[in-house]
């Protein structure tokens, strides 16, 4: 279990969203389409400038676990990584 503290030091709001490549990409999408949606999902959380937020996430198996910021142009600047999980 791992507690990820995200502040959000820029000027724009941000988000730290968990997921495999293609949830996160389907998500992106969707972020095209509606910018100022807000998010109540465990593993996303939106931030605005200034502000810092916490997720809690408990990783269940071994490999890669993406991150992201996926408002529009975020991802695309680089704004995204991975963590990599190993087994016990």
């Amino acid at each position: 279990t791992i507690k990820f503290v995200i502040k959000n030091s820029g000027q724009v709001k941000h988000e730290f969203s968990l997921g495999t490549e293609a949830e996160l990409k389907e998500h992106y999408e969707t972020m095209k389409k509606f910018p100022e949606m807000e998010h109540d999902e465990p593993s996303k959380i939106s931030l605005a400038p200034g502000k810092q937020g916490e997720i809690i996430w408990q990783f269940t198996k071994a490999g890669d676990v993406n991150f992201a910021c996926l408002y529009p142009g975020h991802y695309d600047a680089g704004m995204k990584g991975q963590v990599k999980v190993s087994k016990k």
